[in-house]
């Protein structure tokens, strides 16, 4: 899952040179994605670094993809109704492929709304195995769209989804283990910030 969708987004950062109006730039993002099974609720905090960018097909130039690939770091936090463990900062890689639309406000200013999917994939380690979550969400992203003059844009927004899909791999010594977890509920929400090239 982790290659196709990292093969899908550079193909699609080299091809918006093809396209008015794309972009590709750099974000900086704070991200909360949160899941429950059975009796307990797991956190992980994050903060990473991005390739952000858009290409518009449309005639009109409202229409198009939108994608984010990004690696950071995640905290994640483990809570039961009678404690709460955190967890040492591990590696975090995000990603999402999402449909948009753009809605242009005034002369410099623009909205964007999309709608898509969302990839995030968490490790962390305790005392006796190391643990690896992939979670497939429903991700929206609403950001605005600033244009500081014909090549540079300014970029931020807010982020938010829902978990659909949570995998967990565990290994332990000489022995891995997959399982699927049984959702009980879930949500994200984050925040981006960054600076792109437009073309």
């Amino acid at each position: 899952m982790k290659r196709s969708v990292l093969f899908v987004l550079l193909i699609l950062a080299s091809t918006s040179l093809a396209f008015a109006s794309s972009y590709i730039g750099g974000s900086i993002s704070v991200m909360n994605d949160t899941y429950s099974e059975d009796n307990y609720k797991v956190v992980f905090n994050q903060a990473a670094v991005s390739l952000e960018g858009a290409n518009y097909f449309s005639a009109s130039e409202r229409f198009g993809i939108a994608y984010q690939f990004g690696f950071g770091s995640s905290t994640p936090k483990f809570v039961t109704s009678i404690l709460t463990l955190e967890g040492d900062p591990t590696s975090v890689l995000t990603g999402s492929l999402m449909g948009t639309v753009k809605h242009i406000l005034n002369r410099d200013l623009s909205l964007e709304t999309a709608l898509g999917y969302g990839y995030t994939q968490s490790s962390y380690e305790d005392s006796s195995s190391e643990s690896t979550s992939r979670i497939s969400k429903i991700e929206a992203k609403i950001g605005a769209v600033y244009e500081l003059n014909n090549d540079f844009v300014l970029l931020g927004g807010v982020r938010l989804s829902i978990p659909f899909s949570v995998s967990k791999t565990t290994k332990s010594g000489s022995s891995t283990t997959t399982d699927t977890i049984s959702l009980e509920s879930g949500s994200g929400f984050g925040t981006y910030i960054g600076m792109a090239y437009q073309y």
